[in-house]
């Protein structure tokens, strides 16, 4: 998934983990709330050579599984399932990026908050799973649009007192339009001017593909602790940005680690 999403997939990880272990969703099992938090290291940008540890708190809300929404994900909503698959809309948010994020911004300006709504689709059969996920920024913040792809294989590698440690791993690429590319990735005539970067501008496709790893350890009958490791490869347009080549790097690291308490 694109990299500027990085602590909300993190954090969708891990609702999904403390979701399966603590408490298993059921159509009829109710309102189940989780909170937590840990820490997360990503790249200071989309497309930085560096890095940043940023410290999240954790908050899920869900009803059996029809929805479940966070500050960090967004909701969503299983609006139709049949045997393995689950289809729905979801709306999430992207918090952007700023020039002040780091001296490598300076003179690209800022990327505002972006509103997402848009419809996933899922498999899963046994370990495997897969997913689409289709959305649009309404907000004016990128104002694009991205597919994103992933498929994991998940499976019980240890066992604890509290129940199995799983673990799951898969690829994920992710498809944007040209908007999205050029919000963080162009250089247009005035940010060329500001930041000494030549003017660049970039078209839409494929954007980044990468491989995630996943822990998943419940330590009490309410408790989980999860840990991410992450790696994406930005190419096409997004690597050959001057951003990229002159400032930061197409290789895109990730490690997290998180604890989720579910109340009820």
């Amino acid at each position: 998934m694109p990299s500027y999403h990085l602590p909300i997939v993190a954090l969708g990880a891990l609702a999904v983990a403390t979701g399966s272990l603590a408490q298993p969703p059921r159509p009829d099992s109710g309102l189940q709330v989780q909170v937590g938090g840990g820490g997360l290291v990503t790249p200071d940008f989309l497309g930085s050579a560096g890095s940043r540890v940023r410290v999240l708190p954790y908050l899920s809300v869900s009803y059996g599984d029809l929805v479940s929404a966070t500050v960090e994900d967004g909701i969503t909503l299983n609006l139709y399932r049949s045997g393995d698959f689950t289809f729905g809309p979801t709306v999430r948010f992207s918090f952007g990026q700023e020039e002040n994020d780091s001296r490598d911004l300076r003179g690209l300006g800022d990327v505002d908050l972006s509103i997402e709504p848009g419809a996933f689709a899922g498999y899963e059969s046994g370990p495997f799973s897969a997913g689409i996920q289709v959305s649009h920024d309404v907000a004016g913040g990128h104002g694009g649009g991205i597919v994103e792809l992933d498929a994991a294989v998940t499976l019980p590698v240890a066992q604890t007192r509290s129940g199995p440690v799983l673990l799951s791993a898969g690829p994920n690429a992710s498809f944007v339009t040209a908007r999205v590319n050029r919000a963080f990735f162009g250089v247009d005539a005035t940010q060329a001017m500001a930041s000494g970067l030549p003017a660049y501008r970039p078209g839409g496709g494929l954007q980044e593909f990468g491989v995630n790893l996943t822990a998943i350890a419940p330590v009490g009958r309410r408790t989980t602790v999860v840990g991410l490791l992450g790696y994406g490869r930005l190419i096409g347009d997004a690597a050959d940005s001057p951003r990229v080549r002159q400032r930061g790097s197409p290789d895109q690291f990730t490690a997290g680690l998180f604890i989720a308490y579910a109340l009820f």
